[in-house]
């Protein structure tokens, strides 16, 4: 019988152990820390407490990485065997749930956990370089570990309730903002009841008061930043290692608990998503007719939302709008309405809406075919492989059509608008250095959606970061250029036209990379 609970466990393991991408992985991460502490000891005669901030860079990329691997690679756990359709041949191979979730989710939390493992030892080499004690290094990996498994396992109740992976690391990305902002709101929340007079002897007052105190230092964030500070001496077994683990082990039960349930109904092969039917009442809203280019439609309508989620995005901005409005007219009465500020506030909602869609459309531009298997197919047709790509991007920069529009629009609301000082931040260089930043991490991210099912974009994220902090192309590119005495304007002209040249080569080289392993999937 405990053969049969751990058989998929085991295989995983032994999966995992006998590839070499893995080790690889690992070994690039620990040269990767190596590297960050001879620049620590090369330098130490310029900072203070070397050993200190090599130590807290280092815990602060970890949890990066775990917030990173709980949105893509622990959320996709039990999801891609519900799209692939083999959670009844598991069963059928006589697998209870307890042992699909210790194979398919425990053995990425035992893979994850090795990154941490095989980096502490090096670790240890920062309490020499000064700053550092070894409690604070063991209480700042006790806390990576313990957040580690409370989001491996919350990661595991949404991919056992939603049918898509997109889906749960969409509801995990939410509890996790909602995890980082209850430590700062619990406190406030316990002087707002002792205001309103909740007594503190009452029995439900205690139960009120321990919970908040206690959702007070959950937070591993707020802990890092505690075992940071100089003097550290608490005890490694925090509120945060305790609460973290056992909301990790509720988890592992709330889904064992649903599994069944949640596993028994059956998936469609793809979604429409917004996307009405021609049947439908209102008709002006389905896809209806293939346009010329039939993948930029294809990608409007189904991936992008189509003509439906247009309408409510422009609407969902409106009540942005009026929602900001009518809360300065609130706070400041009618005739005090801050237009300038509420332009602002909206105009950068607004940005960072295209972001967070382009990135998503980024995402999935190739993810339907690769999941569906029919990128062979598509390739069979008369075009070529960048006709295919670009028709494609073409349908997904249709969809985005609409955020950009009221993007460009609510700069109007400012004001103090002034075309000059908008022409003068399109000819920057700092301007198109942070559109540079931009456009290599959309192809990044399109470029690691091929290689896997869920989570490109936080494994874009977790590998832009620390590639950005060790090699800043683009401020090394204007620290040689701008500070080169090109001042004027003849000089930002052309460290623009150099920003732009840059931008035509990294775009060249991510398509071609990006058209290689597209041929590269077409042929198996």
């Amino acid at each position: 019988m405990y053969y049969g609970l751990l058989a998929l466990l085991t295989r995983s393991l032994r999966q995992d152990a006998r590839q070499l991408r893995n080790h690889v992985f690992r070994l690039t991460f620990v040269a990767f820390i190596y590297l960050a502490m001879l620049f620590a000891a090369l330098t130490a005669g310029m900072y203070g407490a070397p050993g200190l901030n090599f130590f807290r860079m280092i815990a602060w990329l970890n949890a990066l990485f775990i917030t990173c691997a709980g949105i893509g690679f622990f959320a996709s756990a039990i999801t891609e065997e519900k799209e692939e359709d083999t959670i009844g041949l598991l069963m059928m191979a006589g697998l209870n749930p307890l042992a699909i979730l210790l194979g398919k989710s425990t053995s990425r939390l035992i893979q994850a956990s090795m990154l941490l493992i095989v980096q502490f030892p090096f670790m240890l080499l920062a309490v020499t370089l000064g700053g550092v004690t070894p409690l604070q290094i063991i209480a700042a990996y006790a806390a990576l570990l313990a957040f580690m498994a409370l989001l491996a396992n919350v990661a595991l109740v949404w991919s056992t309730v939603c049918e898509r992976g997109g889906s749960a690391a969409g509801l995990t990305a939410v509890l996790l903002v909602l995890y980082a902002i209850i430590s700062p709101l619990s406190p406030a929340t316990s002087a707002a009841l002792a205001g309103l007079g909740l007594p503190a002897g009452t029995w439900y007052g205690k139960v009120i008061y321990t919970v908040l105190d206690w959702c007070a230092d959950i937070s591993v964030f707020d802990r890092l930043s505690r075992i940071m500070e100089t003097g550290f001496n608490e005890s490694v077994f925090s509120k945060q290692v305790i609460s973290n683990l056992l909301g990790g082990l509720a988890g592992f039960v709330i889904s064992w608990l649903i599994f069944v349930p949640s596993t028994n109904r059956t998936t469609a092969g793809a979604s429409r998503g917004l996307v009405l039917r021609s049947t439908a009442r209102l008709q002006i809203f389905s896809p209806g007719r293939a346009w010329a280019m039939p993948l930029a439609w294809k990608d409007f309508q189904f991936l992008a939302g189509g003509y439906s989620f247009a309408v409510v995005k422009v609407f969902a901005y409106v009540l942005l709008l009026v929602a900001f409005a009518g809360f300065s007219a609130w706070t400041s009465g009618v005739n005090g309405i801050y237009w300038e500020g509420i332009g602002e506030l909206y105009s950068t909602c607004l940005l960072w809406a295209v972001v967070i869609e382009a990135c998503i459309l980024s995402a999935r531009i190739f993810h339907d075919e690769v999941r569906l298997q029919t990128m062979s197919s598509l390739l069979m047709l008369p075009r070529s492989i960048p006709y295919l790509g670009y028709t494609k991007a073409f349908g997904c920069l249709l969809g985005l059509a609409p955020s950009i529009g009221c993007l460009c629009l609510s700069v109007l609301l400012r004001p103090r608008f002034d075309i000059t000082h908008l022409l003068e931040m399109m000819i920057s260089p700092y301007t198109w250095g942070v559109v540079l930043a931009f456009v290599i991490f959309l192809h990044l991210v399109a470029l690691l959606s091929l290689f896997v099912k869920w989570g490109a974009l936080p494994l874009a994220i977790a590998v832009m970061m620390p590639i950005s902090a060790c090699c800043p192309i683009w401020q090394l590119l204007f620290m040689v250029v701008v500070k080169g005495g090109l001042r004027d304007s003849l000089g930002e002209f052309a460290a623009t036209i150099t920003v732009w040249i840059l931008m035509g080569l990294v775009c060249f080289v991510f398509q071609m990379m990006i058209a290689a392993r597209l041929q590269e999937i077409g042929a198996k």
